[in-house]
């Protein structure tokens, strides 16, 4: 019997993706089922229809779990759209008792002082994830838990969401059958999927590409300093290719993926394509070049809006580690040699790390980045809404029940 198991879900525009695995160590996993699905009723982020998003879920689900022998009845899942918001926050509390050390209740009092700051009506707070401590002004500090001083402050990244959003989202899931475990930023999930320690301690700059959003982490010293997600992603690249050269949409998609390319510098031979037109119309021909000059623009757009966001942060310069590209929309032949050009950084395509046996080389891919981040649990924060643990529950597929039956007869047998 397996031990430890838990799903992640990732409703993007796009797919859907569930992934189960069971955690057989900290950090490790056993990759025991996955399943994707169109999805239909997202738009950018967000739901727009939760019947057909509920059925995309019930059916990467239910493909999931044919292929891991199991049912779950709950999933951790990711939260994104361009109603996300994030801000730094900090705030303090002095230390009042007679040794000045600091304690667990110091802690639970300097989080619940975050509950008081001001926010819109209609959001709340998702995340509150400490960048560091202070102890008497003195910095740096991860850990302040029996130290002592008599004031201890805190820098906090505090995530923003939307209840009407996501109450949504939830709803969806419900409908589908499972109940949510945890809300988890989807940067953050692919962040914990893609990134190691040292690239964290260096300073590092996740994207990841998606088909309606696209979602941003920075990482400084090892703590999350900035988060945003962005409203350009995959989706308006195939939108710009079915505009330009008159296809439909999967016709478009197909372009994009086999024969285009981000960068002009990536383009390894320029030749023509050929797409069936639809009626009695002559094939289409299109050029890699102008195809790529298509994509090129609409990334190059995507890659400098996130340009300008790292230097209206002030953290550009401390990215030294450079930036990690994953999610569907890195898996466009010639990003990395964009992303060079456009942030003038080292950059390479993130793929969930350190996985364990099972179908472990199966979600070794962009792609899965967000689903495999939410098996991780999560992230090391305080979430200021209700939250639930369930239990996911084991059940036995159909080879494992004749397994059983035949270890029953022989023991029958052999009395």
């Amino acid at each position: 019997m397996k031990k430890n198991i838990i799903a992640g879900l990732d409703i993007g525009t796009t797919k859907t993706c569930a992934v189960i695995a069971e955690m057989v160590s900290t950090n490790k996993l056993d990759i025991l089922g996955f399943g994707v699905s169109q999805s239909d009723g997202m738009h950018r982020g967000t739901v727009a229809n939760i019947n057909k998003t509920s059925d995309s879920i019930r059916q990467a689900v239910s493909i999931a779990e044919n292929q891991a022998g199991l049912k779950i009845n709950a999933v951790n899942i990711g939260v994104a759209g361009i109603h996300i918001s994030s801000m730094r926050y900090r705030n303090y509390v002095t230390i009042n008792n007679p040794d000045r050390e600091i304690t667990e209740n110091d802690l639970e009092r300097l989080f619940n002082d975050v509950r008081m700051i001001r926010i819109p009506s209609d959001y709340y707070i998702l995340h509150v994830i400490p960048e560091e401590y202070f102890i008497d002004d003195q910095g740096g500090i991860k850990s302040p838990i029996g130290m002592c001083g008599t004031r201890l402050e805190a820098a906090n990244h505090i995530v923003l969401a939307q209840n009407t959003a996501t109450t949504s989202l939830s709803k969806a899931v419900e409908r589908a059958g499972l109940k949510v475990n945890q809300m988890i930023l989807q940067p953050l999930a692919s962040a914990n999927a893609v990134l190691d320690e040292n690239e964290k301690e260096l300073g590092v700059a996740m994207i990841d590409i998606g088909g309606g959003t696209t979602d941003l982490a920075v990482y400084i010293n090892g703590s999350i300093r900035h988060s945003k997600v962005i409203g350009v992603a995959g989706s308006q690249v195939t939108s710009d290719i079915r505009s330009a050269f008159n296809v439909v949409t999967e016709q478009a998609e197909r372009l994009k993926i086999e024969y285009g390319y981000a960068s002009p510098k990536a383009v390894i031979k320029e030749q023509d394509i050929y797409i069936q037109s639809g009626g009695p119309r002559a094939p289409i021909r299109i050029s890699v070049g102008v195809l790529t000059q298509v994509i090129y623009l609409r990334m190059k757009e995507l890659f400098m809006l996130i340009d300008h966001e790292l230097k209206m942060a002030k953290l550009k310069d401390q990215i030294r580690a450079g930036i990690i590209l994953t999610g569907g929309g890195s898996l466009i032949k010639g990003c990395e040699e964009l992303a060079i050009e456009v942030f003038g950084l080292p950059s390479r395509i993130g793929m969930p790390l350190d996985l364990g046996g099972g179908l472990a080389q199966k979600v070794e891919n962009p792609v899965y980045s967000t689903a495999v981040g939410l098996l991780l649990g999560g992230v090391e924060s305080v979430n200021l809404k209700e939250s639930h643990n369930y239990v996911s529950v084991r059940r036995p597929n159909g080879s494992m029940l004749k397994s059983i039956g035949k270890k029953i007869k022989k023991f029958f047998d052999e009395m």
